[in-house]
């Protein structure tokens, strides 16, 4: 009886043992035939395209480093502006609602600050334009190349 137990044993131990070794070739080989199926010419094609597709969409043409400059220059000159207006309102409109003297001349203060950044605005524009070239590097020469024949070694190369 306690052999037909340990032959019991014996087999159930075959079968988790082959089972933990299934399981380890599995978690071997899946991730490399899930990945070359992933990868697969169509497949790379199809996302090339869209990735391409994507991209031309974005931006049709290209633009100069200089102008996307000025723009985002333009755009926090907006962001300012709208700001200080939306404070200055906001404060007389709480001035207004609440009857209070204190907001009244914060909403003034925002006002003046308001008027400042104009004529700040104003005064860079009206100064100078000063456009700077940056310099452009001088092309590194290399020299020319030539054939070299054994003749025209000196001897002491040919050593």
């Amino acid at each position: 009886m306690a052999t037909a137990l340990e032959q019991e044993e014996s087999g159930l131990e075959l079968v988790v043992v082959l089972v933990v070794l299934g399981g380890l070739w599995a978690a071997l080989l899946l991730p490399s035939f899930i990945d070359s199926r992933h990868d697969a010419p169509l497949t790379s094609t199809r996302s090339f395209d869209r990735r391409l597709a994507k991209l031309a969409s974005l931006r049709s043409e290209s633009i100069d480093p200089l102008e996307l400059k000025r723009r985002r220059l333009l755009a926090r000159r907006r962001r300012v502006m709208v700001a200080l207006v939306g404070a200055a309102l906001v404060t007389l409109l709480a001035a207004i609602f609440s009857g209070s003297i204190p907001l009244l001349l914060l909403s003034l203060a925002f006002d003046g600050m308001f008027v400042a950044y104009l004529a700040a605005l104003n005064a860079v524009r009206d100064r100078p334009q000063t456009t700077r070239i940056p310099p452009t590097p001088e092309p590194v020469g290399y020299g020319e190349l030539r054939l070299v024949n054994d003749d025209d070694f000196p001897e002491a190369a040919n050593r």
